[in-house]
């Protein structure tokens, strides 16, 4: 999957998420290596939705993965705990975040 459809999918998802019972801000960046390499920038800031295709330096979570990991998780093929637990999918700052936005994504 090329990086634009790997943001286009979670942009989506993004975008049609529920956040209205979160009560506090957060933000996060995904980094994807791998030939299809690049950046997700998401945030919930005041109430409102952001994502962009950009690096960020200043987030409350990050998560670095290859595409294909990304892919896989993405088809439901690869459960996330699995992913981080075999170091697949690297998590640094608020790793029940992590998995409580993909909960919501997987929807």
């Amino acid at each position: 999957m090329k990086f634009e459809e790997s943001y286009t999918l979670v942009k989506r998802k993004f975008d049609t998420m529920d956040l209205s019972k979160v009560d506090k801000d957060f933000s996060a960046v995904i980094t994807i290596t791998g030939k299809n390499a690049g950046y997700i920038y998401a945030a919930y800031l005041g109430g409102k939705k952001i994502i962009e295709p950009v690096k960020h330096d200043k987030a409350s979570l990050f998560v670095t993965m290859s595409d294909e990991t990304f892919e896989q998780l993405m088809q439901k093929k690869l459960e996330p705990f699995k992913a981080f637990t075999t170091g697949k999918v690297k998590a640094k700052g608020n790793i029940f975040l992590a998995m409580s936005i993909y909960k919501k994504m997987k929807k």
